[in-house]
């Protein structure tokens, strides 16, 4: 069994983290700005440790100082 485990952490699933050019950054803004003016439903895929997760929810807030996010995740 140990040999199993240690084979699944061998295989690389995990994927690097993406790097964006400030082109790509002042997108996204624009893009959330958007979404707060109009109340629309947005999905956000989220890189943590490796992994893409996948969420959709409503964005209540955005500080353009510290790029904080507050978003509510839909049902």
């Amino acid at each position: 069994m140990a040999e199993y485990v240690k084979l699944l952490n061998d295989v690389n699933y995990r994927q690097l983290k993406p790097i964006l050019d400030e082109y790509q950054l002042e997108e996204f803004e624009d893009k959330i700005h958007t979404a707060m003016e109009f109340v629309s439903p947005v999905m956000f895929t989220v890189w943590e440790d490796g992994f893409y997760w996948e969420y959709t929810g409503m964005i209540h807030r955005f500080d353009p100082l510290t790029k904080m996010i507050h978003f509510r995740v839909g049902k």
